[in-house]
């Protein structure tokens, strides 16, 4: 019966490693399956002209997963309530999800009401990365920030303190997938030409206050470089792959991207 023991043991244990391993596994599947349920959205129910008034038989319901809901995306009965009547400023194709960009504005609140909830607004110029005339509302862009370091805590003679004085730097990645509410004073479709608009504007993102504290801080101390996301992608990178470059760590950074990228491609 003894020599039996350790058996008994091993079995037991083996049948308790085998529910725990089903209770994770059906958990993930939960998480996942969560994660995938979508939530009801206006979408077009067949191709809409230019120039149509909305009636409630030209468009449908249709779920999609939260993490790629747009913004300006039109939800719920009381939003369709409000689109009823309201002429279309740009064709839609049939599926296509409608959003408050894509109507006429003479009847809606203008740009507050494209903020999402708990977000705000905030206006910055950014120089560097891509360029303001290529990105459209509703594209989602990283923020990439250059500060100079300061060298002392009081700058010498007295004059007022400044980053830009000093000349040791770093970059970071500020933001990610911050979403661009209007490009100057376009709020949906494609933006003008640098010719019709007298050169790169502005952008206005949709942030919360603690993000707008660090762009405001971020524009004060330094020069802001953006990069245009690719449609539908949402994915945000751990703070510890994000490496600081500076003077000193470049040439690490540039031996690691090295040995990270294979190959590059590019969809026709």
């Amino acid at each position: 019966m003894k020599n039996k023991l350790p058996l008994f043991a091993a079995v037991i244990m083996a049948i308790v490693a085998i529910l725990a391993i089903r209770s994770y596994v059906k958990r993930v599947e939960a998480e996942a399956r969560a994660k995938l349920e979508g939530r009801p959205v206006v979408a077009a129910k067949t191709d809409i002209k230019a120039g149509t008034e909305i009636e409630v038989d030209l468009v449908a319901p249709k779920e999609v997963p939260p993490a790629f809901i747009p913004p300006q995306a039109i939800q719920g009965s009381m939003e369709l309530k409000q689109i009823v009547g309201r002429k279309t400023r740009v064709p839609l194709r049939a599926g296509q999800i409608i959003l408050w960009s894509d109507l006429e504005s003479e009847r809606h609140g203008g740009l507050s009401t494209l903020i999402p909830e708990g977000e705000g607004a905030f206006t910055v110029n950014i120089g560097q990365g891509i360029s303001s005339s290529l990105i459209q509302p509703n594209d989602h862009i990283d923020i990439i920030a250059s500060f100079a370091i300061p060298k002392g805590s009081a700058p010498a003679g007295g004059s007022t303190a400044s980053w830009r004085q000093a000349s040791d730097m770093v970059n970071v990645v500020l933001l990610q997938n911050v979403t661009v509410l209007a490009i100057g004073n376009t709020m949906g479709g494609p933006v003008q030409s640098p010719e019709e608009k007298g050169g790169s504007g502005p952008m206005t993102l949709s942030v919360t206050l603690p993000e707008a504290q660090l762009l405001m801080f971020a524009v004060q101390h330094g020069e802001l470089g953006a990069m245009l996301r690719k449609e539908g992608a949402v994915k945000t990178l751990p703070r510890e792959q994000l490496p600081r470059v500076t003077f000193e760590a470049i040439e690490k950074i540039i031996g690691d991207l090295d040995q990270s990228r294979d190959k590059r491609l590019t969809q026709p």
